[in-house]
C-alpha cells in the first residue's frame, strides 16, 4: 500500500494523514506516486493540507472534498442528494431544512445513504424511503449496468429487483447515446 511507502519515509505520519492517503492516493499511477513521495520529502511534518497541496501540484486537480447533510430538526445527518431528512421521514414529516457538512475525508458510517434518493418515483415503484429492507443496503454499484456482482453480494443483497430494473433502464440509456 501507499501509505506504508509513505510512512518508511515519514514516520510522525497520524492516523488523520494515512486515512487521507488511503482515500485519496491508492489510485495514483505509479508515477505521480512515485512524484508525490519525492515532493513530500520537502515537507518536515505531514499534515493533511500538505498532502492536499502536494496531490495538487503532482495531478492538477484540488483533492476530493465530501459534502452530507446535517437535519435542522433532528440532527440526522444524510447523503446530500437526498431530497428530504429520512428519519424524519419515517416520522411522518418531509423536513428538508438543513445544514451542509464538508470534509476531506468520506463521511462517516453514520451517515445515511439510499441507493434511491428521491421521494417520489414512477407507479408502483419501491423507493428507498419507504422500503422495509433500507437500513444499511447502500451499494456504489446500484444501477450500473457494467458492474457484476459475486453471487455471494447478489445472493444476500436486499436491493436486486430494484437494481437489476435500474441496471437495464441504465443499460438501454448507454445504448441509446452510443447508437
Amino acid at each position: 500500500m501507499f501509505v506504508d511507502e509513505i510512512k518508511n519515509y515519514h514516520r510522525n505520519i497520524g492516523e488523520e494523514e494515512q486515512q487521507w492517503i488511503s482515500e485519496n492516493l491508492e489510485n495514483l499511477s505509479d508515477d505521480k506516486k512515485l512524484n508525490f513521495t519525492r515532493a513530500l520529502r520537502n515537507y518536515k511534518e505531514i499534515t493533511v493540507m500538505a498532502l492536499q497541496k502536494v496531490y495538487q501540484e503532482i495531478t492538477g486537480r484540488k483533492p476530493v472534498n465530501y459534502y452530507w447533510a446535517v437535519c435542522q430538526e433532528c440532527g440526522c445527518e444524510y447523503d446530500y442528494g437526498m431530497s428530504a431528512c429520512p428519519e424524519c421521514y419515517d416520522k411522518g414529516k418531509e423536513t428538508r431544512l438543513r445544514f451542509v457538512k464538508s470534509s476531506e475525508f468520506q463521511p462517516p458510517l453514520k451517515v445515511i445513504r439510499y441507493n434511491k434518493q428521491y421521494l417520489i418515483g414512477d407507479k408502483g415503484e419501491q423507493l428507498c424511503y419507504n422500503c422495509p429492507e433500507k437500513k444499511e443496503s447502500y451499494c456504489k454499484h446500484f444501477g450500473n449496468p457494467d458492474w457484476n456482482c459475486t453471487r455471494e453480494e447478489f445472493e444476500y443483497c436486499q436491493c436486486k429487483g430494484c437494481c437489476t430494473n435500474h441496471k437495464k433502464l441504465n443499460r438501454a440509456i448507454k445504448e441509446n447515446k452510443n447508437a
